[in-house]
């Protein structure tokens, strides 16, 4: 989980998709029969949905604006270590933590309560 660089700061009402991403690295295949991968940062509220897509295999990467942002892609079977640190970087969080399986439901609540005590503390 990792935080959205790019997320709003309407303190009345916070969305989850305006505060946090889940950050996913996807693998595939081209039509050469190159493989390739992917990270994506994908919004909360669309992260089941996201899953299922990528269980039935209808995910589609050219159309993946509804399930948020595609950060970096690239030939090969895994990103090169700067490209994942980077990520890492730009989302501020661990890069070992991509790899580790976590609860995002319980990840967003966290960014959740994080960003609403920042609101909190700038208030007063």
């Amino acid at each position: 989980m990792a935080d959205n660089p790019s997320s709003s700061s309407d303190a009345t009402a916070p969305n989850p998709d305006d505060i946090a991403r889940v950050i996913v690295l996807i693998y595939g295949v081209l039509e050469q029969t190159r493989p390739f991968w992917c990270y994506v940062a994908v919004k909360p509220s669309r992260y089941q949905s996201f899953l299922e897509a990528q269980k039935e295999g209808t995910l589609n990467l050219y159309e993946f604006g509804s399930y948020g942002e595609i950060i970096i892609s690239g030939e090969g079977g895994q990103p090169p270590e700067e490209v994942t640190i980077k990520v890492a970087e730009v989302y501020q969080t661990d890069p070992k933590r991509f790899f580790e399986p976590i609860d995002p439901e319980a990840e967003v609540a966290k960014k959740m309560q994080e960003y609403e005590k920042k609101i909190q503390d700038n208030a007063t």
